[in-house]
Formats: structure tokens, C-alpha cells, sequence
């Protein structure tokens, strides 16, 4: 065409087109259509094919007109103007999403599935037994058009009422379970019959006969119950009977001649009522009309006077006119615990023993005697201001809080008799007060059994103060004073006096200080170290040699102020690490410590010509 193309030249070309279009016939015009347009439209706007037809959607100098899109697709353009759906916010042109001219098979309705929300777009939530629904839109939607299908239930459900309960399906019926379900599900309490007591048990069955659920008559008892008294008590069966249990409970008895008290209100009404109640009037006038006499005509007066309808069990006797009164743990004793059955079903009531074992079994078999009084009292039957007459040093301190069964074990084997009961202490009067008789010996038989000599009862565990160490063969002087007793007394497995075992050594206690303390001079001197040392330090003070009045022309001079290190030199062959042991043994001769410096030439007597 010579030149660039420019949108004024497309003009005149489509002005061209259309005026040859005009001009020419139908087989022509259908060529130019399809020279112009740029490409075939989808199928379900095939009719629009043509350049004739462009005007349809599109307007002169625009593109698809929105307005003419929503000429033809009303529906949209009311949901659009409603603002419901997935149109709700759409405020650019059509073709932004619906692109025409892609071909007849073209998908003209973008559309991502996963990402629908169903309840956000179509204002119906899938959910429950709908959720599965929403990965398959086909099985509920079957044309084209979304916007044709009803929410209604009857849309997709056959409606097994038949229309009787009206087109509401969610009053008994939800997504959650299978319709099936509403028969444990359904609220009943919506409707003008809520469900109460013993009703809500009821199955659904029971009232609404062939699946009736409509005109059900409910407003008196006798529309669905038999009246078991045939209308002799009126209609009225809420006057005796509630829902709880459609039992009697609600009679007021206290308007007959017998208005019930205490344990008679709690009575079940078949208990005196064997007969109806409303044919048949039981006698009243007397205890023994309804109650057997336990007591087989021991009293002559009436129950009452010992008996209330309170409790049946205990009256209001008065025990203190007896000469046994009740007191303490006594006082809530029943009758029976004390008057035990005589005859067949019949309690003994008449007089008594009042000694404590006739209703007690003496746990002490006689030991103590049958004065109970002296150590027992009703108010605990616990010995707790029991005080021993003798032996006061003894049950102080850590004896103190002793129980009597820490120290008073059983000495007495069970009895053989069945009915009896086992004795819980005894051995009162047996029990020793040596410390060996309840303590075990920790020393193994090495000392006496004169425990006290070292330990006395104020002492937490019975621990050890003040042993006088000095009252033994090794008083504890100096250094040994302070000494802890398991510094020298240690632990040993072994014999001893009472036998084999682990005990603490007290006797055979070396008291050489080699039993103790490690020899410093390897055995060269004899075992009297106290001849040296002393045990206020053990360091070894000025020492005066034993032989100094024979050596005395040995220690002048220098050998006078000389130390003992000087001499002793350490001896020979000691183990590196160890401490040297100094050799105490040593010669006086000259050479022993100092050098011959004449070699032996002038003879071993240097105290010729040498004075130290």
C-alpha cells in the first residue's frame, strides 16, 4: 500500500468493506465477514456471524459494548446490578474475562473450580454431606446456565412428605448427617410439643403412626395413654403423675387421714397401696398394720413411744433412766449393737451386763484383769493418759512419744476359737525394760549390756555425749582428745562376741601408736615412740640422745650445734615419691660423715691431730 499503515487508512479500508458488502450479494458479503473478522465466533453465537452482525456487540469506534453483552444475558445483569454471585463486583467490560472470536468450541467461561467458593459466590455453602458436591458441579448443575438451579430441597430431593410439612426441609433436616438421621436429631423442643422427662425416650414411631408428623392430638394425657383408673380420678393426670416417670409422685397425701412424715414420704406408693388406691383404703391406725413386731410383744405400749417416723431404727428411749447411760462413743451406738438377736428375729431388750466385756472381747486375755476403767475410757477406747507407776526416767525424752504397741508386742499365740477376736496387744506385763529387750545390739556383744553407761533417752537417736574416754586403758590426752570416735573405732565385717556381722570395733582396739600411726623410721627404732613424742603435738621436741653421757666427747664443738638432719642422712633405696626415710643407726667414726682428705695415710684416728 505504500507506506506505513495507519489506523485512518484502516478505516477507510472497513468503510470500503461495508459499502462493497451493501453493494454485493450474500456470497460476498460472507468473504468479507471473513476477511475482516478476526476469527469465528463460539457456537452458541453462531447466528452473529457476519459483518452484518458486528453492530450486535460491537458499538462504532469501541470495542464489545458491556451493555449490549448484557442486553441478551439479563440474568447476569441483574445479579450484577443485585450485586450477588461471582458478578457481584464486576466493574470492567465483558471481554476482560469472556474472550469471543477464539473459535466455536473456545471456552467462553474461564472457570477454576478449586478455587470456587461456593458459599461466597453462589450464597450457598456446600457443606456436609454437600461438601463432596463441590469437585463436581455437573451433578447438580445439568445445563449450561448456573443460574437456572433453585436451593430449594425438593430441586434435588424427592420430597417424602409429599408437601403435609411444607418446603422448609432444614426445620427437621441438616447437611450434616444422612436425612434418615432426623429421627435422633430432630430438636422437638421447636414445636408445640416439646419432648420432656420420660417422652424424650419415646421413639418416634410410637406417637406419629405411618410417618404421620402432621394433627397429632396431644393437648390431654388420654390422647395417647390408657387411662388405668377409667376415668375415675378425672382427666386431670397431672394432679399425681409428671413426665419424669409417669409413675405416681405427686399425691398429696397429707390431705387423706394418713399425711405421710419422715421415712413414709420416701415409701413407694405400691408398698402399702397392694390393691388401687382408689378401691381399696389401707388401715393406718396402727404400726403393726403395715410394720412386723420385731420385739414378738415384749413392749405393750405403742412404737411410738420409743419410735418416730424419722429413722425406724433408733426411738427416742431414754437410756440415761437406765443404770447403763450412754455417753461418748456409746451414744451413737444402734439398739442392736448391744441387744443382739435372742430369738428369731426378735432383739433382746431386757436387762444387760454392764461390764465392758460383755460387749468387748478382751484384746489382753485376762493379762490386765477386767478393771477396762483403769486405762480406757467411752470417749475413744484409745489409751492416752495411761501413766506407769515406775520406771519415769525410762519414758522420757525419745521414749516419750511411744506408742504402747512400739514396746508391748504379742506375746500370745491366736486363739483357735472362730468367733473369737484375735488379741491386738498383749504381753503387758512381761515386757522388759532392758535396752536389749526392744533395741537391737548395734556392738555385736562387744560391750556390756549396761546401755546407759554411754547413751541416754534425751539424745536425738540415742546418740553418744560426754563418754569419759579417761575411765578406760587409753585416756584421750592432747592431740587424741578431739578425735571423733570412728577416727580410731572403724567399721569391720567379721567376728564378734554374738556373732558374725558388721559392727563398729570397740573391743581389741590396739593402743600402741603403731595401731594408729605409720612408722616414720621404717622399724629402725623400738615401738616406745612415746619415749620421743608426746601427744600434745607428735613433733618431736629437743632430743637427748640415750648414749650422750658416753658420746659426750662426741657432742662439743660443732657436733654440738649440729642438726639431726646433719647425721641422719636419708637411707639408701627409697621409692621416688616417697618421703625419705632418715637413717637413725649411724657410726660415730669420723669418716662416716666427712672425707678422709689424707686418703688413709695418717690412720682412721683423726682425733689426734682434728678437734671438732
Amino acid at each position: 500500500m505504500g507506506g506505513r499503515w495507519r489506523p485512518k487508512q484502516w478505516w477507510i479500508v472497513l468503510a470500503t468493506a461495508v459499502v462493497l458488502h451493501l453493494a454485493a450479494p450474500t456470497e460476498a458479503s460472507a468473504q468479507l465477514g471473513a476477511l475482516v473478522s478476526p476469527g469465528h465466533l463460539h457456537k452458541t453465537h453462531a447466528a452473529l456471524e457476519g459483518v452484518s452482525n458486528c453492530l450486535q456487540c460491537h458499538s462504532r469506534g469501541r470495542q464489545v459494548a458491556p451493555e449490549k453483552c448484557l442486553a441478551c444475558h439479563k440474568p447476569i445483569a441483574e445479579r450484577i446490578a443485585a450485586k450477588k454471585g461471582i458478578h457481584r463486583n464486576v466493574t470492567t467490560d465483558c471481554v476482560t474475562c469472556h474472550v469471543e472470536h477464539a473459535g466455536v468450541d473456545a471456552e467462553l467461561r474461564p472457570f477454576d473450580q478449586q478455587k470456587f467458593d461456593h458459599a461466597r459466590d453462589a450464597a450457598y455453602p456446600l457443606d456436609g454431606l454437600h461438601a463432596p458436591l463441590a469437585a463436581n458441579c455437573a451433578a447438580c448443575h445439568k445445563t449450561r446456565s448456573y443460574l437456572s438451579l433453585q436451593t430449594a430441597c425438593a430441586s434435588c430431593h424427592a420430597d417424602p412428605h409429599k408437601g403435609t410439612l411444607g418446603p422448609q426441609c432444614s426445620t427437621c433436616h441438616g447437611t450434616a448427617v444422612k436425612f434418615t438421621a432426623a429421627t435422633t436429631s430432630f430438636d422437638h423442643g421447636k414445636t408445640a410439643f416439646p419432648l420432656t422427662g420420660a417422652h424424650g425416650k419415646v421413639a418416634c414411631a410410637s406417637c406419629h403412626k405411618e410417618k404421620r408428623y402432621k394433627g397429632i392430638a396431644f393437648a390431654s394425657c388420654s390422647s395417647c395413654h390408657t387411662d388405668p383408673h377409667r376415668s375415675t380420678l378425672g382427666t386431670a393426670c397431672a394432679t399425681c403423675h409428671t413426665e419424669a416417670s409417669w409413675r405416681t409422685s405427686k399425691v398429696d397425701h397429707a390431705r387423706t387421714a394418713f399425711p405421710l412424715r419422715g421415712k413414709h414420704a420416701t415409701v413407694e406408693c405400691a408398698k402399702c397401696h397392694v390393691k388401687a388406691a382408689a378401691t381399696v383404703k389401707p388401715r393406718a391406725d396402727t404400726c403393726a398394720a403395715c410394720h412386723t413386731d420385731p420385739h414378738r410383744g415384749a413392749f405393750k405400749q405403742d412404737c411410738a413411744s420409743c419410735h418416730t417416723e424419722s429413722t425406724f431404727q433408733k426411738g427416742t428411749f431414754d437410756h440415761a433412766a437406765t443404770r447403763f447411760p450412754l455417753a461418748d462413743k456409746h451414744t451413737g451406738l444402734q439398739c442392736v449393737a448391744c441387744h443382739k438377736t435372742a430369738r428369731p428375729a426378735a432383739n433382746d431388750f431386757r436387762g444387760l451386763r454392764a461390764n465392758c466385756d460383755s460387749c468387748h472381747t478382751d484384746v489382753h486375755r485376762g493379762e490386765l484383769g477386767l478393771s477396762c476403767e483403769k486405762c480406757h475410757t467411752a470417749r475413744t477406747f484409745e489409751v492416752k493418759t495411761f501413766a506407769h507407776a515406775n520406771q519415769r526416767a525410762l519414758f522420757s525424752g525419745q521414749h516419750a512419744p511411744l506408742t504402747c504397741a512400739q514396746c508391748h508386742v504379742s506375746t500370745m499365740q491366736p486363739t483357735r476359737t472362730a468367733a473369737a477376736i484375735p488379741a491386738l496387744r498383749v504381753g503387758y506385763t512381761t515386757t522388759g525394760t532392758a535396752c536389749v529387750s526392744c533395741h537391737k545390739d548395734p556392738h555385736l556383744g562387744q560391750l556390756k549390756s549396761t546401755c546407759e553407761t554411754c547413751h541416754t533417752v534425751d539424745t536425738p537417736k540415742f546418740a553418744v555425749q560426754g563418754f569419759a574416754h579417761a575411765t578406760t586403758a587409753f585416756p584421750l590426752t592432747g592431740k587424741h582428745a578431739p578425735l571423733a570416735c570412728e577416727a580410731c573405732h572403724k567399721v569391720e565385717t567379721g567376728a564378734f562376741p554374738s556373732g558374725p556381722g558388721t559392727a563398729r570395733r570397740f573391743t581389741g582396739v590396739g593402743t600402741t601408736c603403731v595401731a594408729c600411726h605409720k612408722d616414720p623410721h621404717g622399724g629402725q627404732l623400738d615401738q616406745a615412740c612415746q619415749s620421743c613424742h608426746t601427744s600434745d603435738t607428735f613433733a618431736l621436741p629437743r632430743y637427748t640422745h640415750k648414749r650422750a653421757r658416753e658420746l659426750r666427747e662426741f657432742f662439743t664443738g660443732r657436733h654440738a650445734s649440729a642438726t639431726c638432719a646433719a647425721c641422719h642422712k636419708p637411707l639408701p633405696g627409697t621409692p621416688a615419691g616417697s618421703k625419705p626415710v632418715a637413717a637413725y643407726k649411724v657410726a660415730t667414726t669420723c669418716t662416716t660423715c666427712h672425707t678422709d682428705v689424707h686418703r688413709g695415710a695418717l690412720g682412721s684416728a683423726c682425733a689426734t691431730c682434728h678437734k671438732p
